[in-house]
């Protein structure tokens, strides 16, 4: 198979000393959550640290370490001066008291109009809409032009002709049953699911934006060269003036998790929000319009036959540093398991990942009363460009775009850990791992080139 030698990218090790030297040339700004603005520091006890700091810091409990944190916070938010850190030499401290998330407390109200919609309409699971795919994909060999970068890959596949070259979508996001449940499967079946954002300007009708998608891909049987998939349209359930109703939700997408029932979508300015599995709605109408007909009575979802609900939400809270959700990932290899957010920044290295730890299928919260939730670590990543980020097994891997010319790059890095790169494929986005295939998946995104793909990370 065509592959190419991984590069190794030669670094320094960086010292504690070094971490707070970043630190201090970082905090240069303040806590407004603009769209450039960048946040955290390097303090005792806020990221992991180097190996010793991750000996004390393992010896404390995340209250303790979040406390810590807090009698040497930085009185301001940090800006996007990157000054003080070095490309390609792994991940340093960031604060992670300076992060704060509060559950929006809407699963009531939600979950009430969706089980109204329950009576109007069918209720689907996962397996439920595994028996009603209707489009077919495409194996992708190892020999393709655009995997020819790749190490070691795994399995890939295309859609199909319309979605391969449809300039009105664009994915975004990578998750899937190696997320979903503890063995990799729904239903007895391997699935993923992508998600898509939409671009009304390239369509006849420029002022209607679709929202957000996800697709739901059947990869059992990838290797005999059977796919198939469904698109389901991503909705904000609401009541209105009595009768259950739904709206698009028009998200970028960047990055889905799915944990359990739930899947996690980013939303790029606030925070995180949930949306339920386990009972989406299936559409009585295929009309190329979004919510319920008052004429008719009929529910559509843009000529999609199935809307996802949305249920909760994690947003930022007022007095939290801002961090820009770009992407989202599931790290199952650590314990307690995590979420991974982080940030595309294109024109400097000081975009961060944040983790999330788990309690069941919710994030752990950190103060129950107040219903927030805080990072268990935070770093910068010292790369440019990421659009996925994972942690699996205390190794990061972060999929950049841009970084060999329109290639893209995979790194493979960690606090104080040597950066290795590793061929990409051009237009790379989020990431997900199975743990059971030993694979690393991805996504790429341009009309007439994307793909879904994976690498086998076990043999790097």
């Amino acid at each position: 198979m065509p592959t190419i030698t991984r590069k190794r990218l030669i670094i320094a090790a960086i010292t504690g000393l070094g971490a707070l030297g970043v630190a201090q040339g970082l905090f240069t700004a303040g806590c407004d959550a603009e769209l450039g603005a960048d946040d955290g520091g390097d303090v005792d006890g806020s990221g992991g640290g180097g190996e010793s700091g991750q000996a004390q810091e393992e010896q404390l409990t995340l209250q303790e370490r979040l406390l810590k944190c807090e009698e040497s916070k930085p009185s301001k938010c940090p800006g996007e001066d990157d000054s003080g850190l070095k490309r390609h030499e792994g991940l340093t401290d960031a604060a992670i008291c300076q992060f704060k998330l509060v559950d929006q407390d809407f699963w009531g109200s939600k979950g009430g109009v969706v089980d109204d919609l329950g009576k109007e309409l069918e209720l689907v699971d996962a397996a439920g809409i595994l028996k009603d795919l209707d489009k077919k994909g495409k194996k992708i060999e190892e020999t393709h032009d655009e995997m020819a970068r790749l190490e070691v890959m795994y399995q890939a596949f295309g859609w199909d002709s319309f979605d391969h070259g449809d300039k009105a979508w664009r994915p975004q996001g990578v998750s899937g049953s190696a997320d979903a449940s503890d063995d990799e499967l729904i239903a007895g079946r391997k699935v993923m699911a992508v998600s898509w954002y939409h671009l009304p300007e390239n369509t006849d009708r420029p002022s209607v934006d679709k929202g957000s998608r996800i697709s739901f891909v059947d990869i059992t049987d990838l290797p005999s060269g059977d796919i198939s998939y469904t698109h389901a349209l991503l909705v904000d359930p609401y009541d209105n003036n009595g009768t259950p109703d739904f709206r698009p939700v028009r998200l970028h997408v960047g990055g889905v998790a799915w944990v359990g029932k739930y899947i996690y979508a980013v939303d790029t300015m606030k925070g995180l929000r949930l949306f339920d599995t386990s009972r989406m709605i299936k559409m009585n109408s295929t009309a190329d319009e979004a919510g319920r007909d008052s004429k008719t009575g009929e529910y559509r979802a843009y000529g999609h036959r199935y809307a996802i609900p949305q249920v909760g939400a994690y947003l930022l809270t007022d007095d939290s540093c801002w961090h820009r959700f770009s992407f989202i990932a599931l790290d199952k290899t650590s314990d307690p398991p995590a979420l991974v957010t982080g940030e595309f920044h294109s024109s400097d290295i000081a975009g961060k990942l944040l983790r999330w730890d788990l309690d069941g299928e919710l994030p752990a919260l950190t103060d129950r009363d107040a219903k927030i939730i805080q990072p268990s670590s935070a770093y910068y990543s010292q790369e440019s460009d990421m659009q996925g980020g994972i942690s699996i097994k205390g190794e990061w891997y972060l999929s950049s775009s841009g970084q060999d010319g329109n290639w893209g790059l995979l790194y493979r890095t960690g606090p104080t850990q040597k950066s290795e790169s590793y061929g990409w494929v051009i237009g790379p986005e989020d990431l997900m791992y199975s743990n059971k295939d030993k694979a690393l998946w991805s996504a790429s995104e341009f009309a007439g080139r994307r793909y879904v793909f994976s690498v086998d990370i076990g043999k790097y």
